[in-house]
């Protein structure tokens, strides 16, 4: 979720849960182990610690992974990701494909909204038609055409006078209470069924949008759920709680009764909660790993997933940053390996991609990396200066001043200091003032392009090498970074129409990040390792490598 899908931002799942939503491995732990109880504990209560508060709880809003995971864990769509495969959801299975594979049908389950009202296939297309409303100030809408759904790019033009916010023209259509039918501009792409899962293609309710006003979603209670759980709980900058939906249509798989989560921006806080048993899980940054791996040793789990960190690099509205030169600077200022080894040491691995390692294979079954395994590196650290001398004659400059904009949180301004520190080495005469925010400011800051560099990164929406990239495409509302480039876009927009040629389709996936990486808008610095502790006594408990960035849906707890 993209920055989200899901798709803004930044994100170490639980002490550093924050990924701009739209991975490539998971881990998850459903058997219990050897000799221990198998029985289920009376009290199915699970806590965990988090570093930030949910940004917004409103599909409409939501491009981050914190709002993302809430709301997956609290509402339902026509699929559901679980262990990195779609699970048919509020959709009661196949739907009915026409002859011309544009056009599908969708059956229903029964399942009520938390006020006892059904939820109805109208209820989804006013979630789709909001999402390609103008007026409700969209976030992340750009789905809709990347899916292809009919009229969704047209839609979502505003250079396109004709159908430019004329929702009711979306290829939805509520044949009946309980069927939808969906029509696409091409046959359906890969990823059809698992983007599906993803918030903004839920359903909303009317009356509670309009009832609620500026306040839905705000709170608790301005919000009605259809998923397996409920917020019940919501006290902002503290913490909030879930309970068990009772009338959730699959709630016999859900075991938990509670979850937990209290806020906790500092990594240290947060494992002592664990050592004193005030949480069940805590995600661990490097200066606690060896020390948990000898005290906790089956305590302990990794996992390298498909989340990739990048810096921004704002050409917008910081003209010097237009220049390649300085961009390439950039790039080969950071030493990456000594940012996963020293700073990370979580499993981390350095980057110079777009296109994460291990996240997805093309119609040859090899992975999107085989072209490119090492990525698109500018050079190491000792060319840098070379780039940035170039950088500063070309722009007649002999000093440079920049803004870092990042986030608050205790494990992230260690990689701030990091990389700070690097480009100040490495390129004589850059200063370097870090901008660390609470996240919801951080995004506020960051969409409305007030920095030089920011610190980011992406948890992927499906599993396509497409949700790493269409984003940067010219006026895509995650493309906070001013880069444009026509090529680009043509490549993107060839490959999200012409989806029955799948070769072909790959091919184009490949060239773009190709060409992207050409002229280094980013600075990309690491794909993404988890490592965390999970008491032995919880089971069930999932980081997907794509979907929600952590799914404790079917988690469970012994008897300890």
């Amino acid at each position: 979720m993209k920055k989200a899908k899901w798709s803004l931002v930044l994100s170490f799942v639980l002490a550093l849960s924050l990924v701009l939503s739209a991975c490539g491995s998971s881990s998850s732990n459903d058997s219990s182990s050897k000799g221990s109880s198998t029985e289920l504990a009376k009290d199915q209560t699970l806590t965990m610690s988090i570093n930030a508060d949910i940004p917004t709880l409103d599909p409409n809003l939501a491009t981050d992974t914190t709002s993302t995971n809430a709301i997956d864990m609290t509402q339902s769509g026509l699929t559901r990701m679980h262990n990195n495969k779609f699970e048919w959801d509020l959709a009661k299975g196949e739907p009915k494909v026409s002859a011309d594979k544009k056009t599908y049908t969708f059956t229903l389950r029964d399942q009520k909204w938390s006020d006892g009202k059904p939820v109805t296939a109208q209820d989804f297309v006013y979630g789709w038609h909001r999402q390609n409303d103008p007026a409700a100030k969209p976030a992340y809408n750009f789905l809709f055409a990347s899916v292809g759904i009919k009229n969704a790019a047209k839609i979502e033009d505003p250079d396109n006078k004709a159908y430019y916010g004329k929702y009711d023209k979306l290829g939805i259509k509520a044949l009946d209470d309980k069927t939808l039918q969906v029509t696409l501009e091409q046959a359906a792409p890969p990823f059809f069924y698992s983007i599906l899962s993803q918030p903004q293609f839920f359903p909303v309710r009317e009356d509670v949008v309009k009832k609620n006003g500026s306040k839905y979603a705000t709170s608790a209670d301005t919000m009605l759920y259809s998923g397996p759980f409920v917020l019940s709980d919501w006290k902002k900058g503290t913490g909030w709680t879930y309970k068990k939906n009772k009338d959730y249509w699959n709630a016999k798989e859900t075991k938990l009764k509670t979850v937990n989560f209290k806020v906790v921006k500092e990594s240290g806080t947060a494992v002592n909660m664990y050592k004193t048993g005030s949480s069940d899980i805590v995600q661990l940054s490097a200066e606690f790993i060896d020390q948990f791996k000898k005290q906790y040793p089956k305590e302990v789990q990794s996992s390298v997933n498909a989340g990739t960190y990048y810096l921004y690099i704002n050409e917008k509205t910081n003209k010097n940053l237009k220049n390649l030169n300085l961009r390439k600077a950039l790039n080969a200022a950071i030493d990456r390996q000594g940012l996963t080894q020293t700073i990370l040491n979580d499993g981390s691995v350095p980057s110079n991609y777009v296109v994460p390692k291990d996240f997805t294979a093309g119609p040859d079954g090899k992975d999107f990396r085989s072209k490119h395994p090492d990525g698109f590196s500018a050079g190491e650290s000792s060319e840098a200066k070379s780039y940035w001398n170039k950088a500063k004659k070309e722009l007649g400059i002999k000093s440079l001043k920049i803004n870092f904009l990042s986030q608050d949180t205790s494990k992230v301004k260690q990689i701030d200091a990091y990389i700070a520190n690097q480009i100040k080495k490495n390129l004589p005469g850059v200063t370097v003032e870090v901008n660390e925010q609470p996240w919801a400011n951080y995004l506020k800051l960051n969409n409305e392009f007030k920095y030089d560099i920011a610190f980011s990164g992406w948890f992927p929406d499906y599993q396509d090498p497409m949700t790493y990239l269409d984003m940067w495409t010219t006026n895509n509302p995650m493309n906070t970074i001013g880069w444009s480039n026509k090529k680009f876009d043509s490549l993107i927009k060839d490959a999200q129409t012409n989806t029955a040629d799948v070769t072909n389709r790959w091919n184009d996936l490949v060239s773009a990040e190709e060409l992207m990486m050409s002229e280094y808008p980013i600075v990309p610095l690491f794909q993404q390792g988890y490592t965390w502790a999970q008491k032995s006594y919880v089971k069930g408990y999932s980081q997907p490598s794509y979907g929600p960035e952590f799914d404790f849906s079917k988690a469970y707890i012994l008897k300890h």
